[in-house]
């Protein structure tokens, strides 16, 4: 065997060892604090009113739209927030067709938008246009605090963002929105059983609740988003929006918690039996920014305990702001299975999956895609480089069908620690077997250098370079557009590369190579860290609070690892002269 093959193969081990190191190291896996069921006397002093009391409904406007050919009536309206308070009020638009059906649809925005969001293309269509010309009413608002629609106490959302006390969360308020606006579609002649809520985002978060909550509801069809807000908190998705920065996500913070997050009023309502005979179809990503797979598997679980049908339209390799292939395709599937038969229809439909541990139905329109198993490792769009080793689920899918996927797994920790020890144990064997020189030094540079990576980010609630995406994006700085950088996958090269690199610098030979070796290492590991304090600083101008996380000077220890290197390299270099001669 070549001196040049053995060096590849050596490195090719070394390469599995350190993504398995990232894996042992990686702070998405940790164990998450869920939330608890809301407290009775709590859940009575938020909702403890009728919620059809002066709902003083107003039909504002009313206008055609021309879409898809046919005309899309659209009637303007309003309705109060909250019982005796007739000036703070909620705006909502109605969709419907000249023949419209009986089955209505809610839907809810994220957070910052407004009811606009589904009038504008959503995974190849307007939502709001297309389910009317489909024979739905649909009811689309501006959530509390958002577009024109009012919050108690402030101009928007952003006003109550940063408390926890009850009944004045945003969140509450938005959720109130919610079941305010159901109670209009009643009024408007909507019959209970017969509503859908659909919501993205932080509309995911509003359908949850007002599904667990109001019977009148049959279902929920939640697009990225999950319950258990204490498990985005700790994975970085709402760090900067809610609490002290600093605050521990103790018991009293997820007690303070409960009345805004979905997961226990799912919960509370599993308790109560009110959601028994319900439906949720729900599409995730499995690379969400702001909320991580352990919250939407304490979501599903909750669900399916409490006797609902609940299941799961996985995207492996996506994010938050990017609608998966076929996702409304079947979603749309789903809601017509609703308006032709009603929630039993759709519960006929979804229940052979939710009752697989495994193999679920695969139903999504298209060819396949990879799930890693670990999640929140940096990784290449499309391309997951880290998790490329760990295992995982290829998910065929076919066409003309509704998704409705087992959840994803991530190995045990015992998994990535078995490989690792293994890779590093081979790659030794073959290196000494091969005689190539420096292979312990350069074993210790690469997993030095992959260890090195994490430190950047032991001091954030957040998982790798997804904590960083999650805050440029929620904080409105878009580094692709900002700065001109993709920083994501700088981040994911950097991981790739760099550790190889560094061993590659200790194997090779001539001056020429081991130059140009760390010339790339230096090149590869330092420049990523450099644009995330940019990024910072520019996050830091926008952002509502100071921002819990930091760089800490991890190129340092890159340099100081080089360092080491050259020492290295330079005695062996000495050794292996005066080995030359004494022969």
């Amino acid at each position: 065997m070549s001196r040049r093959i053995a060096a590849a193969l050596f490195l090719i081990l070394v390469f599995i060892g350190y993504v398995n190191l990232y894996t042992l190291l990686d702070p998405s896996q940790d164990s998450y604090t869920t939330t608890p069921p809301l407290a009775e006397d709590l859940y009575r002093m938020l909702w403890g009113f009728d919620w059809s009391e002066d709902l003083d409904l107003r039909m504002e406007d009313t206008w055609a739209e021309s879409y898809g050919g046919s005309a899309v009536e659209v009637t303007k309206i309003s309705f109060s927030l909250l019982p005796g308070a007739p000036d703070c009020r909620v705006y909502g638009w109605i969709y419907s067709s000249p023949t419209p059906g009986r089955a209505w649809v809610l839907l809810v925005h994220g957070l910052g938008g407004d009811h606009t969001f589904f009038e504008e293309p959503l995974g190849g269509y307007r939502v709001a246009y297309d389910l009317a010309l489909r024979g739905f009413k649909v009811l689309a608002i501006d959530a509390a605090g958002h577009g024109e629609s009012c919050i108690p106490g402030g101009e928007s959302w952003r006003d109550k963002a940063l408390t926890l006390e009850p009944g004045e969360f945003f969140l509450y308020h938005v959720y109130l929105s919610g079941v305010r606006a159901v109670e209009a579609a009643l009024e408007l002649g909507a019959e209970p059983g017969g509503i859908a809520v659909m919501g993205v985002s932080m509309g995911g978060l509003t359908s949850y609740t007002v599904a667990s909550l109001h019977p009148a509801v049959a279902l929920a069809v939640p697009i990225v988003a999950s319950g258990c807000l204490p498990c985005m908190i700790q994975s970085g998705g709402l760090a900067n929006l809610v609490g002290p920065p600093d605050a521990p996500v103790d018991i009293e913070t997820v007690a303070m918690l409960s009345p805004a997050d979905p997961l226990s009023y799912i919960r509370m309502a599993g308790e109560r039996g009110w959601l028994a005979g319900k439906a949720f179809y729900i599409l995730f990503s499995g690379h969400d920014e702001y909320f991580p797979t352990e919250g939407l598997a304490a979501t599903v679980d909750a669900l399916r305990s409490a006797g609902a049908v609940a299941a799961v339209a996985y995207s492996g390799n996506n994010n938050h702001y990017k609608p998966a292939p076929g996702w409304m395709d079947s979603a749309l599937l789903v809601l017509e299975e609703f308006r032709d038969g009603g929630v039993e229809a759709v519960r006929t439909l979804l229940a052979p999956a939710a009752g697989e541990e495994a193999g679920w139905p695969d139903l999504l329109a298209g060819g396949a895609e990879w799930r890693p198993s670990s999640d929140g490792l940096a990784y290449l769009p499309g391309i997951p480089l880290i998790p490329l080793v760990l295992s995982g689920e290829v998910v065929s899918r076919a066409p003309g069908e509704v998704l409705a996927t087992s959840l994803p797994w991530s190995p045990p920790r015992i998994l990535p620690a078995i490989i690792l020890l293994a890779a590093t144990v081979l790659a030794g064997l073959q290196a000494h077997r091969s005689r190539l020189p420096r292979w312990p030094a350069a074993l210790a540079a690469a997993y030095a250098t992959a260890a090195a990576y994490t430190i950047a980010f032991w001091s954030w609630p957040g998982r790798f370079s997804l904590g960083m995406l999650s805050l440029m994006e929620r904080s409105a700085v878009t580094p692709s557009l900002t700065l001109g950088l993709p920083t994501l996958e700088l981040m994911t090269l950097s991981a790739a590369l760099s550790p190889l690199l560094a061993a590659a610098y200790l194997l090779a030979a001539g001056r020429g190579v081991s130059v140009a070796a760390a010339a790339l290492y230096l090149v590869m590991a330092l420049p990523p860290y450099i644009v995330m304090r940019l990024v910072l600083s520019l996050v830091a101008e926008n952002a509502l609070q100071p921002i819990p996380a930091a760089i800490v000077p991890v190129e340092i220890a890159y340099i100081l690892i080089l360092a080491a290197a050259a020492a290295a390299k330079r005695i062996s270099g000495r050794r292996e002269g005066g080995e030359a001669q004494a022969i």
